[in-house]
């Protein structure tokens, strides 16, 4: 609110599981804290989500892009989720 009389808008991007080095580093500790195969186990991810899929990186570069552009100028104080439909 502070900044919209100055020409500032303020978003957040909230990503569900997104494809990334990160990601599969947490995914593999849950996997092996229970004894599981990570290829299941992100299979498993996969599946509990609408779109049966995880997010990946470039959608999010996407999102923070258009974000960032004139056309977008309008959207402020949005909490943006990106999640393949999960409600997580």
């Amino acid at each position: 609110m502070e900044g919209a009389p100055h020409g500032v808008s303020c978003n957040a991007i909230s990503p569900g599981w997104t494809e990334t080095e990160l990601a599969k580093d947490v995914i593999n500790r849950y996997a092996q804290a229970e004894g599981r195969d990570l290829a299941e186990y992100i299979e498993e991810i996969n599946q509990a989500n609408p779109q049966k899929r995880m997010i990946q990186p470039k959608e999010i570069g996407s999102l923070a892009l258009f974000l960032c552009r004139d056309e977008a100028f309008g959207l402020t104080m949005q909490n943006i989720t990106v999640s393949a439909g999960s409600l997580w």
